[in-house]
């Protein structure tokens, strides 16, 4: 079934250059804008709160490619273009590596997820952002469509992770706003 749905979705490429462009940009460049997200949240003197947030979606993309790492130790998979020479459409070249979980994927559903706990607008628009270019790896022929999922379900795993470590470290004044507890 995972091979059924890879072949619907790669099965569109080559036959349009807009969308071919479209999904080849979002596999090169998508992951960047996360980067620059980070960091210009990362970087803004004014807000502490901001910072935090970067900070938080800095440490939840780190533990996500920790556990992606492992999870892809474990149970190694061929890309598509591996494992079905021939009948994939490559629209961008990739070296031979484990396919599960998709790392693009992983990565930007874990700063998504930890943007959308900061602060709902953003983290909406970097949701959408990251499902498009969880759509753009099987499009491109690097991923099927469960190593994308298996990133989300990472990514999703990995913000609640550090969300729930962030409250265990954080605890209630008396006027019921929080302090970390080394305050």
């Amino acid at each position: 079934m995972d091979y059924s749905l890879f072949q619907l979705i790669n099965d569109m490429a080559g036959k349009n250059a807009f969308l071919d462009g479209l999904m080849i940009a979002l596999t090169d460049f998508g992951p960047y804008v996360f980067v620059i997200v980070l960091l210009a949240l990362l970087l803004n003197w004014k807000s502490a709160h901001h910072r935090i947030g970067g900070f938080v979606a800095g440490v939840t993309v780190t533990l996500s490619m920790g556990i992606s790492y492992l999870v892809g130790q474990i149970w190694y998979r061929d890309r598509p273009f591996v494992a079905h020479e021939g009948e994939v459409n490559m629209l961008l070249d990739k070296e031979p590596s484990a396919s599960f979980p998709s790392d693009h994927t992983t990565a930007s559903f874990a700063i998504a997820f930890a943007l959308w706990h900061h602060n709902r607008k953003l983290g909406g628009v970097m949701l959408a952002l990251a499902l498009m270019i969880g759509i753009s790896r099987p499009f491109v022929g690097h991923h099927y469509p469960g190593d994308v999922a298996a990133g989300i379900v990472l990514g999703l795993i990995s913000a609640e992770i550090v969300q729930f470590v962030k409250k265990k470290m954080t605890k209630p004044t008396s006027r019921g706003k929080g302090r970390t507890v080394s305050q």
